[in-house]
C-alpha cells in the first residue's frame, strides 16, 4: 500500500509538469491520523509555487479515483495528507500473504554481490568478534539473497605472513614441549588452542619432529601447512554448528604463489617510488596519507595483497555488481585505504564495508575477558555448550552491526516471554497449535474490522518494507525487532479474541496463518527455527 501510494503520488505530479524530488517523498505510518501520512504537499507547494492545502487537496482528489483501496484521505492543515486504508484491502493483504507463502516478502533485484565475512586467520579457534561477524554476513547474505539477489559468500584467509610464523613457532614449541622442556618465543599465542593444535600434530606424526629445527626449511614447511589445516578444519566445523556456509575459501598465500599480487600491482596507477620502498598515492584519494605497497627490503604488505584480492574479486568469473566486506570495527584505519586504493582504478563505488563492534559476554554480572595472546578467548565451542544455535544466531544479531552487543547468558537461555526469542517463538507455537486443530475455508470471504485485527495486518504488510530496508542500508537487527514487535502483537490479539466458535472464525484463522507464515520467513532469514510447540 505504501508504494502504491508513493508511485500514485509520483504520477500525479509528473502528470500534472509538478517538480518533485522523489527522495524526499515520505509515506509513513501513523498512530493517530490514519494508517499513512505524507507531507508532500508541503515541502513541494514553494517549488511549484502552489498554496500547500490547495496542492493536498488536489492531490487527495487524484488518488481517491484511481483504485488504491482507500476507505478515505483527510487534509489536515497546513497541508497534512492521511490515507486510512479500507477494509478490503485489509482482507487483500491475508489473502496475498497466504497465497505467496514462504515467498512473500521477497523481491527480484538480481544484482551479484560479493559478500566477504568472517576471515579469521587461521591462528586459533574462532571467538566471539568472529562470531559476530560470521552471523552478520549469514543473516545479510540471507536477506539479499531472499530479494532476489545473487551472493557469493567469501572467506579470505590471511595464510601469509607474521602471523602465521607466529603460529609456526607457537606450534612447533608446543609441540617440543610434549617431549622436554622448552621454551616458547617471546611473541607466542598462548592459547589453550595452540596446545590443542600442537596435539593434534602429535597425534598425527608422533615423535618425527622430536629433534627437529625451524631453521629445517622442509619441517618448516610441514609445521606451516599442517597448523594451517587443522585450525582451518577447525574453523570450518565451527561455522558449521552455526549452519553458516561458504562457497570458497580463498587464499592470500595463493595470491603471492600464482603471482596475481605482483600482476595487480604492475597495473596499478598512481604509485611511486620513495626511499627505495614502493608506495601508493591515497592521500590523493581521500586517504590521510600515502601508503606501501612493498618494503625496501622487497617485502610486500599486507595492503598490497588486499588491494590484489579485491581486484580478483571485482574480476572474477562471478562479476560482482558489488562487493561488502564485513570486518571488526578494529580494521577502521584499513576503510580510507582501500576505498582510497579502488578509486585510483574508478572502482570504489563498488565497495561497502561494515564495521561491527564488539562483543562482551555476561554470566551471573561477569563478564569474560578475552585476549588470544593471554591464553583467556572465550570460544564459540564455549559459548555453544552454554546456549543453543538459535539462541546465539538471535542475541548476536538483535543490535545494529555498529553497536556493541552484550551477550547475557541466563537471559538467552531462559524459558520464558522475558527471552525475546522464546517469545517470538512461542507465538508461531501458538499459532501452530491453533491452525493444526481447525480448518480453513479459503473459499470464504474474509472481513476484518476491530481495531486490533488492523493493527496486526498492517505490521504483517511491513515485512515486505523490512526485507528491503535491510538490503539498503544492511542493519538486519531491523528483522529481529520486528518480529518481536509482530509477535507480541500476535500474542496480544490471540489472547484477547475468541477466535474458535467466533462468527468471523475463518477470517481469523486466516489472519492466524498469515502471521505463522511471515514468522517462519522472518525466522529463517535468522537462521532460526520456527517451532511448531513449545
Amino acid at each position: 500500500m505504501k508504494k502504491k501510494i508513493s508511485q500514485a503520488i509520483i504520477k500525479f505530479f509528473k502528470n500534472e509538469n509538478l517538480i518533485i524530488d522523489e527522495s524526499k517523498l515520505i509515506i509513513e505510518k501513523s498512530k493517530n491520523f490514519g494508517d499513512y501520512s505524507s507531507n508532500v504537499a508541503l515541502i513541494f507547494a514553494k517549488q511549484n509555487k502552489i498554496d500547500s492545502l490547495k496542492l493536498a487537496q488536489t492531490i487527495k482528489n487524484q488518488l481517491l479515483s484511481e483504485n488504491l483501496n482507500l476507505e478515505k484521505i483527510e487534509i489536515a492543515p497546513p497541508g497534512f495528507i492521511n490515507f486510512f486504508i479500507s477494509k478490503n484491502e485489509y482482507a487483500n493483504i491475508v489473502s496475498e500473504i497466504i497465497q505467496k507463502g514462504e515467498n512473500f516478502g521477497r523481491y527480484s533485484l538480481q544484482k551479484k554481490i560479493n559478500l566477504e565475512f568472517v576471515s579469521a586467520n587461521p591462528t586459533g579457534f574462532l571467538h566471539l568478534g568472529h562470531l559476530r561477524g560470521a552471523v552478520i554476513g549469514d543473516i545479510l547474505a540471507n536477506i539479499l539473497e531472499f530479494s532476489g539477489n545473487f551472493v557469493f559468500r567469501e572467506y579470505y584467509i590471511n595464510d601469509f605472513g607474521s602471523q602465521i610464523d607466529r603460529l609456526v613457532g607457537s606450534v612447533f614449541s608446543r609441540y617440543q614441549q610434549i617431549f622436554k622442556k622448552f621454551p616458547l618465543p617471546e611473541e607466542a599465542y598462548l592459547g589453550e588452542d595452540i596446545i590443542w593444535c600442537a596435539q593434534k600434530f602429535f597425534q598425527i606424526y608422533a615423535n618425527k619432529f622430536e629433534n627437529s629445527s625451524l631453521d629445517d626449511l622442509e619441517a618448516y614447511k610441514i609445521f606451516r601447512e599442517k597448523s594451517i589445516e587443522i585450525f582451518l578444519d577447525e574453523i570450518k566445523a565451527d561455522l558449521a554448528n552455526l549452519s553458516i556456509k561458504f562457497d570458497v575459501f580463498s587464499s592470500e598465500s595463493e595470491l603471492f604463489r600464482t603471482e596475481k599480487v605482483q600482476k595487480n600491482l604492475a597495473n596499478l596507477p598512481f604509485v611511486y617510488k620513495k626511499e627505495e620502498a614502493i608506495w601508493l598515492k591515497t592521500s590523493k584519494f581521500g586517504d590521510q596519507k600515502d601508503r606501501v605497497l612493498v618494503k625496501k627490503n622487497g617485502e610486500f604488505t599486507y595492503f598490497s595483497s588486499d588491494i590484489a584480492y579485491h581486484f580478483e574479486k571485482i574480476n572474477s568469473n562471478f562479476k560482482p555488481d558489488f562487493l561488502i566486506n564485513i570486518w571488526g570495527a578494529d580494521h577502521i584505519g584499513y576503510v580510507d585505504r582501500m576505498k582510497a586504493a579502488l578509486k585510483t582504478v574508478n572502482l570504489n563505488q563498488k565497495l561497502d564495508i561494515l564495521l561491527y563492534q564488539l562483543v562482551k559476554l555476561f554470566k551471573n554480572g561477569q563478564e569474560f575477558k578475552m585476549s588470544k595472546r593471554m591464553g583467556k578467548t572465550f570460544t564459540i565451542k564455549d559459548l555453544l555448550e552454554l546456549v543453543d544455535q538459535d539462541a546465539i544466531r538471535y542475541f548476536i544479531s538483535e543490535r545494529s552491526y555498529n553497536s556493541l552487543v552484550e551477550f547475557d547468558i541466563g537471559l538467552a537461555a531462559k524459558i520464558s516471554l522475558q527471552n525475546p526469542l522464546f517469545l517470538i517463538q512461542y507465538a508461531h507455537a501458538r499459532a501452530s497449535k491453533l491452525l493444526a486443530n481447525s480448518t480453513i475455508a479459503p473459499e470464504k470471504k474474509l472481513k476484518f474490522e476491530a481495531e486490533n485485527e488492523t493493527i496486526l495486518i498492517s505490521k504483517l504488510k511491513q515485512f515486505e518494507e523490512i526485507v528491503l530496508k535491510i538490503t539498503k542500508n544492511y542493519k538486519i537487527n531491523l528483522l529481529n525487532k520486528y518480529l518481536l514487535e509482530l509477535a507480541n502483537l500476535f500474542n496480544s490479539f490471540y489472547s484477547n479474541s475468541k477466535i474458535i466458535g467466533n462468527q468471523n472464525q475463518n477470517s481469523l484463522l486466516s489472519l492466524t496463518k498469515a502471521v505463522q507464515i511471515v514468522l517462519k520467513n522472518g525466522l529463517k532469514l535468522l537462521g532460526i527455527k520456527a517451532k511448531e510447540r513449545i
